[in-house]
């Protein structure tokens, strides 16, 4: 991503059409997603975390993008109200506690020959950023020992439809890595 002239070569092209060259650069859709990363991660009254989930016995909703409507079904109402209950118990404030909850991908990763996937594995995941506000991040994770709140990991864990999952801090020096990651040559248009 370039940002300013002064990443540019100086060259006469650029000289004159730098300004052109920055802004179109900055207008893509990959670097105004990850502009958007810049600003959760800045925010100073949020901890941001990077959430993985993985699913089991998904039943189709439509035929074509039936298995991944269903995984963005379970993880949209069942995952993430999961969470918004363990932050608070009142829904008109669910858009206060969890303020962010469309940074996320689908993935799913097919078996073949060298790579096994087994049984009680799902290739249906996603892989998502969760901002949590820092006045209710007590309810989510122990920052002195690191680990996501018993009563949430029980919730979580008492979901039928996930098979797997980890939550854990966002590392700021390593977002554009995360962000690369969830992509994994993916276009912007399945970034949710």
């Amino acid at each position: 991503m370039i940002t300013n002239t002064n990443q540019l070569k100086d060259t006469f092209h650029n000289q004159r059409y730098g300004q052109e060259i920055v802004r179109k650069s900055l207008s893509t859709d990959r670097n105004l997603k990850l502009q958007e990363l810049e600003w959760i991660t800045s925010n100073p009254d949020w901890t941001v975390f990077t959430i993985t989930v993985a699913f089991k016995n998904l039943v189709p909703l439509e035929t074509g993008q039936g298995m991944k409507l269903a995984t963005k079904y379970e993880y949209n109402k069942k995952v993430l109200t999961k969470i918004r209950k363990r932050l608070c118990r009142l829904t008109n404030y669910w858009d206060k506690v969890l303020p962010i909850t469309d940074f996320y991908v689908y993935e799913y990763d097919q078996t073949s020959f060298f790579k096994k996937i087994s049984n009680n594995q799902s290739p249906h995941h996603i892989h998502g950023i969760l901002p949590i506000p820092n006045r209710v991040l007590h309810k989510f994770y122990n920052v002195e020992t690191g680990e996501l709140d018993p009563r949430l990991v029980k919730d979580l864990k008492s979901l039928s439809k996930v098979s797997t999952f980890l939550i854990e801090p966002l590392r700021l020096d390593h977002k554009e890595a995360w962000f690369n990651y969830m992509l994994k040559e993916k276009t912007m248009s399945e970034l949710m």
